[in-house]
């Protein structure tokens, strides 16, 4: 089921299947990637409770080992709808006798969809309704046209501006999708807070960005200054991707708790680097937002 929801000229649809925001309009123009299996079959996965590749398929709990899929399992699931109004939708999925087998905690993971004149933000509150603690990651996954606009040129004429890049890190997936210490960290944020956008930075996979000052990121169309500002507020990390070798026309904004798998981890949930552990009925909110520069 989908459900559409506007405020002034922002149209935006939410899908049930996955929880997504699938669509982003906003005075006709399409921010959000609609789907081209030549490119990419995905729009805005919901990760968890792991992002990106779980080492080896599986994550460990107190000792024992489940099975994990890639991102996880939500964006694979229906999510039910508690709340309709002209401007939000907010789903939420529970557990279930088949999420059991790989996350065995009782949950509730909601998402909430707001669109405002001039963009929109994705909420995830998650609560753990479990009688033990509970060790996750959670993350978005959700991607833009790049270019936006026919004027704005091509991919290649976009760059990532950030606030202040000062102190942070710029690592480069290996082709596994792993996390790998021997794969050298890009330097293009030295001395500098723009990151143009180069298809042959990304022929490996992701790049990771870590202890960034402020959580909030521009993409902008050099030709016309024109694009949008991404916030995500209580993520601990920012993810870029698009398509290796594909030169494709979408860029992908992921901010995580949570990272994909390291060479050199084990599969023991708490291990990971920015994993969150929350108690019994403790509830864990994070956003993220897109707000428009025309």
């Amino acid at each position: 089921m989908t459900i559409n929801i506007t405020s002034g000229k922002s149209v935006g649809v939410v899908r049930t299947l996955g929880g997504e925001l699938i669509s982003y309009k906003n005075d006709g123009i399409e921010y959000v990637w609609q789907i081209d299996p030549m490119h990419w079959e995905g729009q805005a996965k919901i990760l968890f409770p792991v992002c990106c590749s779980p080492k080896d398929g599986k994550m460990a709990h107190d000792g024992v080992e489940y099975p994990m899929v890639k991102h996880g399992f939500l964006h694979k699931r229906e999510f039910e709808p508690i709340l309709m109004s002209k401007s939000k939708v907010i789903l939420e999925q529970r557990e279930s006798e088949e999420t059991l087998k790989m996350f065995p905690f009782c949950f509730s993971f909601k998402t909430e969809h707001t669109v405002t004149d001039n963009g929109f933000s994705t909420r995830f509150i998650i609560k753990n309704l479990d009688k033990n603690e509970m060790t996750f990651c959670v993350g978005g996954h959700p991607g833009f046209n790049c270019p936006l606009r026919e004027e704005d040129g091509g991919f290649e004429d976009y760059s990532i501006y950030f606030d202040d890049a000062e102190g942070c890190t710029v690592s480069v997936c290996n082709k596994d999708g792993y996390m790998d210490a021997s794969v050298p960290k890009l330097d293009r944020l030295k001395g500098t807070n723009e990151l143009p956008l180069l298809y042959s930075d990304f022929d490996n996979d992701a790049l990771v960005i870590e202890n960034l000052p402020q959580k909030s990121a521009r993409l902008i169309s050099r030709k016309t200054g024109k694009g949008f500002r991404f916030t995500f507020n209580g993520f601990d990390v920012l993810g870029v991707w698009t398509p290796p070798k594909k030169n494709s026309p979408l860029v992908c904004f992921e901010p995580w708790n949570g990272l994909p798998a390291d060479v050199s981890e084990t599969t023991d949930a708490k291990s990971k680097k920015y994993a969150k552990t929350i108690a019994p009925d403790e509830e864990y909110v994070v956003e993220y937002s897109v707000e428009l520069i025309k």
